[in-house]
């Protein structure tokens, strides 16, 4: 395993959990917590967990109290660190599948090769090389390459930016052997965002709750509770709106806008985690984006006919199957208002799971036997199958969440109205939706698409009999006016 970030801390060093630039929170839905039991880790992460049993909501104009909304979940939602979640399951990794899995931290896989025998020529480098390094001599030096000549199974999730050589690689392929694509888009509704730590006394505000507000101005203070008590907020704000990043830069104008903005939370800040907050720079979120939704998935067992890979190591064998996947963030990118994002890609790696199980249950080998073939070009299929669809969807979906009072708004209402009057006809929100369980993405995306059609024919035919009734009515009164008018003989 290949990864950017250093190694995390602890997931026991309350020291480093305290610190708001470590304490990005995520929430584990439903979703994520079927996923996690499926693959016997659910009982770990939760341990690390804060229940989240419902909201709290402050609004402009809404009044100083604040409004509480407590939900009724089967699942709740578990709220911990995201650093402290990678702690979680690498220590998880390592106890159980140290001989067999090394992680190595701090590298990048810097390009992928498809070998034409099946499998990838890899080449890995450290991140924190400095181009700007050079010798005794004063010559530019280069980052230290090992290249791994032959990797029978690729598994790409970086995310979807330009930087995942795996996807890159996939969406490039010179065979044509996948049909990956990758699909970025433009983000039309863009925030940055700032993290602060606010320690709300026990005695007047509940733990588990997530609060929210709201200002006139567009920007929002997301909170949500660690395990230890302390609340950690993401200011979100428009990276356009200049005045508002301006006071975020020092102690003083920020103070001011937290007590005028934000009084419900200030007093419970305090000058040493805002001034910290003030020197932090603002981050971003990241944009949508998908792999199109056919296949996400490469399989090549072909024969090794390449001189390049020969060259490469003699040894390497005629034929070998292999193959690349990609998963997570790489193929169904999504901003995290929702909880989307890290929930889906553990249902990702549940279903690649599903996938190998199924396919050696049908070839009897329970999943790992001698036809390696049969595994590889049965399961990656099965997983684009299963898959790639419902990651299309679920990007689609959230893009609808980002675009305003039209595709966000208006549905919401639309779907409260015609689920209240018509129950068994209309089904809750799509927000709602995405939170049942046993609904994919796709399912509920096409469920949607049917509602919002049959919403407009009756709102249509709604408008159509008003305006029949007001054009008879304008009739009936233009012939009466017209009787009035004429002159008797």
């Amino acid at each position: 395993v290949w990864e950017r970030l250093m190694a995390p801390p602890s997931a026991d060093d309350l020291n480093v959990w305290g610190d708001p630039a470590r304490s990005y929170n995520v929430g584990i839905s439903g979703r994520g917590q079927i996923a996690l039991a499926s693959l016997g880790v659910i009982d770990q992460v939760l341990e690390y967990c804060a229940r989240v049993n419902g909201r709290m909501d402050w609004t402009p104009g809404g009044g100083a109290e604040g409004t509480i909304r407590i939900t009724d979940k089967k699942y709740a939602t578990q709220v911990i660190q995201r650093d402290r979640l990678v702690a979680v399951l690498l220590r998880e990794i390592l106890e159980k599948y140290g001989r067999q899995v090394t992680v190595r931290h701090n590298t990048k896989c810097a390009s992928v090769e498809w070998r034409v025998g099946g499998g990838a020529t890899l080449t890995r480098e450290p991140v924190e090389f400095d181009d700007t390094k050079t010798d005794d001599d004063g010559k530019h030096k280069s980052p230290v390459r090992v290249v791994e000549p032959f990797v029978p199974f690729v598994v790409g999730a970086e995310g979807a930016g330009l930087k995942n050589a795996v996807l890159a690689a996939m969406d490039s392929d010179p065979d044509k052997k996948c049909a990956t694509k990758i699909k970025r888009f433009v983000d039309k509704n863009p925030r940055v965002y700032k993290t602060i730590p606010i320690n709300l006394p026990k005695d007047k505000f509940r733990n588990d709750l997530n609060y929210s507000a709201r200002t006139s101005g567009e920007v929002a203070l997301e909170c949500l509770p660690t395990k230890e008590g302390m609340l950690v907020g993401i200011l979100l704000v428009k990276p356009g709106d200049v005045a508002t990043c301006a006071k975020l830069e020092s102690l003083g104008t920020a103070r001011a806008y937290f007590n005028t903005e934000f009084p419900m939370f200030a007093p419970y800040v305090t000058d040493t985690d805002l001034d910290a907050m003030t020197k932090r720079r603002l981050s971003t979120l990241p944009t949508f984006a998908h792999c199109g939704g056919k296949q996400i998935h490469r399989v090549d067992t072909g024969s090794v006919t390449s001189n390049k890979n020969k060259r490469l190591d003699s040894a390497l064998p005629e034929t070998e199957p292999g193959g690349a996947v990609v998963l997570g963030d790489s193929i169904h990118c999504v901003k995290p208002y929702f909880g989307l994002g890290v929930n889906s890609a553990f249902e990702d790696v549940a279903v690649l799971n599903t996938c190998f199980d199924d396919v050696g249950k049908s070839t009897g080998d329970g999943g790992v036997g001698d036809d390696k073939n049969a595994e590889w070009q049965s399961a990656l299929p099965l997983f684009s199958q299963r898959r790639a669809a419902d990651s299309k969807a679920l990007v689609d979906i959230s893009r609808g969440f980002d675009g305003g009072f039209l595709t966000f708004v208006l549905p919401l209402i639309l779907d409260g109205v015609f689920h209240k009057a018509f129950p068994k006809l209309f089904s809750p929100n799509t927000i709602a939706m995405l939170q049942k369980e046993d609904l994919t993405f796709s399912q509920v995306e096409r469920r949607k698409r049917l509602e919002r059609t049959a919403q407009v024919g009756i709102l249509g035919l709604g408008f159509s009999g008003v305006v029949w009734v007001l054009v008879r009515f304008v009739c009936a009164a233009l012939a009466v006016a017209a009787k009035i008018a004429t002159p008797a003989v």
